[in-house]
């Protein structure tokens, strides 16, 4: 799916059927999800009310995206849900596809001039959401948080070293213009927006060929804003199947890259 801005947003944005749409001032926040843990409805519900006092006047619309999850996901916790958050978008498919498909199906329900996705338990704190949608005001066209020095300190050593070589990777070989691609926080407006619906990859690599594909059109603005792990924050631990499958989908990026 293609967007052409045709003004700066808030704006009408026309896909390449011809259906011309007009983008609403506010915010979308997308949240992907997959067998989500513990009381995750109560969180999601106490987040979504933090954010909307932040932003203030500015209109916020949630989209939750269930990735095919298969235990604590039920039509119960949907109506808890509907009950408490107004409005609440929730796409929901049987199969588990990945985290960039997910933000890919959620995006395309997004109808404001501005939208930022990150992890269903908000790690990085509403505050985050905040600091990149101000930035996205300020005329960037796509927010990267990064996560610095003191989060690479909190990592269990394994994650640690594979992180390490992810950023050394996206900095000398895609050569990306921020540091840090897959912290869980991007943020985008229509033009950001075009260009990760047209991204391919599934899985968590998503984030590196969306931040690469961005930086290839000079006329996009990118930034990033600093944003750091909230307290009680648990890392999970990446399966050797799992790195396998993502160490293949960047082989897509660099070949695309060539």
């Amino acid at each position: 799916m293609y967007l052409e801005l045709i003004q700066v947003p808030p704006a009408t944005v026309k896909y390449e059927t011809g259906e011309q749409i007009a983008l609403a001032p506010g915010l979308d926040v997308i949240l992907p999800c997959w067998n989500p843990s513990g009381p995750w409805v109560e969180s999601l519900i106490r987040h979504y009310h933090e954010v909307v006092r932040l932003m203030g006047d500015v209109p916020v619309q949630l989209i939750l995206v269930n990735d095919g999850s298969l235990r604590n996901f039920t039509s119960q916790h949907i109506s808890w849900l509907e009950a408490a958050i107004p409005g609440i978008i929730i796409v929901s498919y049987e199969q588990n596809r990945g985290k960039g498909y997910a933000v890919r199906e959620g995006v395309k329900n997004a109808r404001h001039a501005f939208q930022v996705y990150t992890d269903l338990d908000f790690p990085f704190g509403v505050d985050a959401v905040r600091k990149a949608y101000d930035q996205l005001q300020k005329g960037l066209d796509v927010v990267a948080g990064e996560r610095g020095a003191a989060y690479l300190r909190e990592l269990p050593r394994k994650r640690r070293i594979i992180t390490r070589i992810s950023r050394m990777l996206n900095k000398t070989v895609l050569r990306l213009k921020v540091n840090d691609a897959q912290a869980g926080l991007k943020g985008f407006n229509a033009h950001g927006k075009s260009v990760l619906l047209n991204t391919t990859i599934d899985g968590f690599l998503y984030d590196s060929e969306f931040l690469y594909k961005a930086g290839k059109n000079p006329r996009l603005k990118i930034g990033a804003v600093d944003v750091f792990c909230r307290p009680g924050i648990s890392f999970s631990a990446f399966r050797i199947k799992l790195l396998l499958k993502e160490l293949r989908n960047y082989c897509r990026i660099i070949i695309s890259a060539n």
